[in-house]
């Protein structure tokens, strides 16, 4: 039988924790009266976090599992969860118990309101450091800045999706996966809506997420996403070109007017100045090709169509 529900979970060293997210799952699920799937992918864990997985496959066949070779992170792992789910609702939640499993019967009545994707807005300050607080922040600022968010929209990897969000998410194809592009990328604005979500603090451990992980989500999220660097450094050769000129012209001018001590030293000047500005503009022009092609390769992934009612 298809399942009703799907939900999927990414998992990394959570092997003392999946006990406890299984028994708090299966007891809202349950409860709904639906059909319902768990989708586990282990995100190469080295901790016996599979075998954790396996056990409670083997307890309960609703539970599926998957395990990757290497290393993904986290987006690639929830999407790869979302192409594998056969569910109408499909539900992505963290495998920490900082998203209470309990909200989900909340996720499914707003879906069922006619909203494709509603993600948790997290009340008051995460359960996490200050430092990664700040870094949440900055990157729902530059998502709102880079990926026309809604000032209005918060972010988390709390969401509940319709079945036609999930497939027009699981129709990309690229190899740098960010979940937030992806969600703006696939669905409609007015079709995403929030819901208040409580965030609790870990059972144990700590966040896996390190700084290093951090700073390769902006990078997926500058580079792979938008021209804002290239845009930079086309601006940036710009000025410097047109300053290398000036000051070449004010060299040139203040030769033909005073004379040069040192033969020879105004060319000199004059040539790299000129050279150095043609380079740096040169250098903008192809960021600008570059930057077209990002935007085509992004676009070439995905399907922009969302409905269709021939």
């Amino acid at each position: 039988m298809t399942p009703s529900i799907s939900v999927v979970i990414p998992v990394f060293r959570s092997r003392t924790l999946l006990p406890h997210l299984y028994d708090r799952l299966a007891s809202v699920l349950d409860g709904t009266n639906a059909g319902w799937e768990l989708i586990l992918v282990d995100d190469a864990s080295n901790d016996g976090t599979f075998e954790a997985m396996l056990a409670l496959h083997e307890k309960d066949h609703r539970v599926r599992v998957v395990r990757f070779a290497r290393n993904m992170g986290q987006h690639h792992a929830t999407l790869h969860g979302i192409k594998r789910s056969k569910g109408d609702y499909v539900l992505t939640l963290d495998d920490d118990l900082q998203n209470p499993p309990e909200e989900i019967p909340a996720f499914l009545a707003k879906v069922d309101e006619g909203y494709d994707l509603v993600i948790g807005k997290i009340t008051g300050d995460k359960a996490h450091s200050l430092s990664r607080n700040i870094a949440s922040r900055t990157v729902q600022f530059l998502v709102g800045k880079i990926l026309g968010k809604p000032k209005s929209l918060s972010l988390s990897s709390y969401r509940c999706m319709s079945r036609r969000a999930a497939e027009a998410m699981g129709s990309y194809s690229g190899a740098h996966v960010y979940m937030p592009a992806l969600m703006l990328g696939s669905v409609p604005a007015d079709r995403i809506c929030n819901i208040p979500v409580a965030h609790h603090p870990r059972l144990e451990g700590h966040s896996q997420y390190t700084p290093r992980k951090l700073l390769k989500l902006f990078s997926y999220l500058l580079v792979n996403h938008s021209s804002i660097p290239l845009r930079f450094m086309t601006i940036w050769g710009t000025l410097i070109s047109v300053a290398s000129l000036g000051y070449a012209g004010f060299v040139l001018v203040d030769v033909l007017a005073n004379g040069s001590a040192v033969t020879g030293w105004p060319t000199l000047v004059i040539l790299i100045s000129f050279m150095s500005g043609t380079i740096l503009m040169s250098m903008g022009i192809l960021g600008e090709y570059i930057g077209r092609l990002i935007s085509e390769n992004a676009r070439s992934g995905q399907s922009p169509v969302f409905e269709e009612y021939p």
